[in-house]
């Protein structure tokens, strides 16, 4: 009686076996690389680098930032972008900018009406409230995650005059520890859709510069 013998098993051929090693080598790879840019995901969208400029003009109300680098010499004037589409409770955030400035006023500061829904309509108001300022050169101010994509936007619109930019709160606290705040999170989920949305439609629009 022939005894039973166990199926053997075909050993791998060394090819599988390196074929398999690179796979997981290219996984690991990539794995790597997605966890690092997640990481930086946060920073890379805050652009902060003033330079001494002819005016200051303050973008989402971060007024503060504009006064304190008022203060240290970066500019003689800012102009407050305040928008007059959104009412609470019945005045706008232009209206509330001026009784501000009434209240509280600073030197060389004014107040730019903005009926705009985007960045690049924003800009577009902003053109015409520079215009009989005559500056040069124009220093922006914008909350955090916002800033690359501002200073991009109206480098491309309005190329005339020589732009840098301020991020509100900088210099800017963990912004690549995002992932462990929900509002954080949220914010630079909503910034990278609007980032890239710019740099894929938006940028390639033709007469994009303001005449």
């Amino acid at each position: 009686m022939a005894a039973n013998r166990t199926p053997s098993v075909p050993a791998r051929s060394p090819e599988r076996r390196k074929r398999r090693l690179v796979l997981t080598a290219l996984f690991l790879v990539f794995a790597a690389v997605g966890l690092f840019l997640l990481s930086r995901a946060g920073s890379f969208l805050i652009v902060h680098a003033p330079q001494p400029s002819d005016v200051i003009v303050v973008l989402d109300g971060e007024w503060q930032q504009g006064v304190r680098l008022q203060g240290e010499g970066y500019a003689p004037k800012i102009l407050l972008n305040a928008g007059v589409n959104w009412l609470v409770y019945g005045r706008s955030e232009y209206d509330l900018a001026t009784e501000f400035l009434k209240t509280q006023p600073h030197a060389g500061m004014e107040v730019c009406p903005a009926a705009a829904d985007d960045t690049l309509q924003e800009a577009a108001n902003v053109r015409g409230c520079l215009a009989h300022l005559h500056p040069h050169s124009v220093l922006l101010v914008a909350s955090d995650f916002d800033t690359r994509r501002a200073l991009e936007i109206f480098r491309a619109r309005m190329p005339q005059y020589r732009w840098s930019i301020a991020a509100s709160s900088a210099p800017y606290h963990d912004a690549d520890q995002y992932w462990k705040h929900r509002s954080w999170a949220k914010t630079v989920l909503s910034c990278w859709e609007q980032y890239l949305w710019w740099k894929l439609v938006d940028e390639r629009r033709p007469n994009l510069a303001l005449k």
